[in-house]
């Protein structure tokens, strides 16, 4: 974890913090969320790019992305409700939360836990920790303090940027749509250096070592969680508690170090 970054929320914290509530106080219909998801016998999920890895693609194609720990993880879940999956990957970084607030998905996987983000969407119990790590090209440099990195073009994923501004982390970065978009703009010298999960970022050193791109330091940690639209309280149990079995009894873990590789952060302290 970076000097500078925020100690994570307990659970009781988390589950207690107001922002769980909608603050945007709707008249609801009947929740039919989890009863129109087995009705349906399809969970339809999102799956964006926070542990999203590189795929080689023929020449002259652009690598793929696949996030294969959120595809197992939606698959899971899927099953604890007696349902299959289907597997919608993002476009670009935000469509989770229009697609959920469109009525095109039921649970997006898994959006980092941002201001921006909870005025739109509403979150389920957080699965995963990770840290946020400044990519850059060209030989060894000195780890920057963080008013340094401010004199710095950096860029990240478009619903990342606006909150490491909030946080104070950062005054100013770039938002950008996908993550091989971001590793163009930083070959291409649009941008100083990329602002990606360690997942992400160690992908792009072991499957893309021809661009010449390294770690420079860890910027901060962001907290991830699934989530459903406002109103869908009970999908968000049926969530909750399928992620909390999968966190008890180890498969969570366990499938996170299979599909990348890397030790697994739990969300909450010990």
């Amino acid at each position: 974890m970076s000097r500078g970054a925020k100690t994570p929320p307990t659970r009781r914290g988390f589950l207690a913090a107001p922002f769980l509530l909608p603050v945007i106080a709707q008249a609801q219909g009947v929740d039919d969320s989890l009863s129109g998801v087995v009705r349906r016998g399809v969970l339809r999920v999102n799956i964006a790019f926070w542990t999203a890895s590189f795929v080689r693609q023929p020449e002259p194609d652009p690598p793929g992305l696949r996030d294969s720990f959120h595809d197992a993880l939606a698959r899971l879940i899927a099953q604890q409700l007696g349902v299959r999956a289907e597997l919608l990957p993002a476009r670009e970084s935000g469509q989770g939360a229009k697609r959920l607030i469109e009525g095109h998905v039921d649970l997006a996987l898994a959006p980092p836990i941002t201001r921006g983000l909870l005025r739109q969407i509403m979150f389920c119990a957080p699965h995963l920790h990770l840290d946020l790590v400044v990519l850059v090209r060209g030989g060894e440099r000195p780890e920057r303090g963080r008013q340094r990195l401010q004199g710095m073009r950096l860029g990240a994923l478009t619903v990342l940027a606006t909150s490491l501004a909030d946080r104070g982390t950062l005054a100013s970065v770039m938002p950008v749509p996908t993550p091989w978009l971001l590793l163009q703009h930083l070959l291409e010298g649009q941008l100083d250096g990329a602002i990606l999960t360690s997942v992400s970022a160690d992908s792009a050193l072991r499957q893309l070592p021809e661009l010449g791109l390294r770690v420079q330091q860890s910027l901060a940690t962001a907290t991830f969680a699934g989530a459903v639209a406002y109103g869908a309280h009970d999908l968000r149990r049926a969530v909750n508690l399928a992620i909390d079995q999968l966190l008890m009894d180890g498969r969570l873990a366990a499938l996170f170090r299979r599909e990348t590789g890397l030790p697994f952060n739990p969300p909450y302290p010990d």
